[in-house]
């Protein structure tokens, strides 16, 4: 069956917010009893967060179901965030200032891994992105040269400051999904990682 999680990203928590949006996001769920404060790392996988909040009575209030389930981690900080099983570039890359995709992973051609000269300078400012929260891709049709945060990179591959892992849950409910995402005030992304 393999370890399943369920990640919510907040697409425009800013490095300084997202400590105290994610303390006001646990305080909700622990005093709806979906959490406790009590932490634990079992069950958990988490390369953000060496420990998560372990479920509380209610847990099955955002779920529906009645299976399983494991803690919830807090990713802070400035992380690039990858759905999926296996992965960690994205397919493309969309310029800002241009438009235009940059394929990365030619999938339609056959290919399963990333063109490294294609992806070298894009890999490079992302990394410096994480280290100092500022960094420019140069698009390599107009050459200009362009925050990452700017880039809109292929749905499974996303920047943030801010997300919540839901170890081994069952799938979330759309309705914990808009109530989350009304609290936060941002728009989510929800991605599902197997490993």
């Amino acid at each position: 069956m393999g370890v399943y999680c369920e990640r919510i990203v907040d697409l425009e928590a800013t490095a300084a917010d997202a400590p105290r949006l994610a303390t006001r996001i646990i305080d909700w769920l622990v005093a709806e009893h979906i959490l406790t404060r009590e932490l634990s790392r079992d069950r958990m996988y988490s390369d953000y967060a060496a420990e998560g909040y372990v479920p509380g009575p209610n847990w099955q209030a955002i779920t529906g179901a009645d299976w399983g389930n494991g803690p919830v981690a807090i990713a802070l900080g400035r992380n690039i965030f990858v759905e999926g099983q296996g992965s960690d570039t994205p397919a493309h890359a969309t310029c800002p200032a241009c438009r235009t995709d940059t394929v990365v992973i030619d999938y339609p051609g056959g290919s399963w891994e990333p063109d490294r000269e294609i992806w070298a300078p894009f890999a490079a400012a992302l990394s410096t992105w994480r280290t100092t929260g500022a960094a420019t891709a140069t698009c390599p049709t107009c050459t200009a040269a362009t925050s990452v945060t700017d880039w809109r990179w292929s749905s499974d591959f996303t920047l943030s400051c801010l997300a919540f892992e839901f170890w081994n849950w069952p799938p979330l409910t759309d309705a914990f999904h808009q109530e989350l995402a009304a609290r936060l005030g941002h728009p989510l992304r929800r991605q599902v990682v197997k490993l």
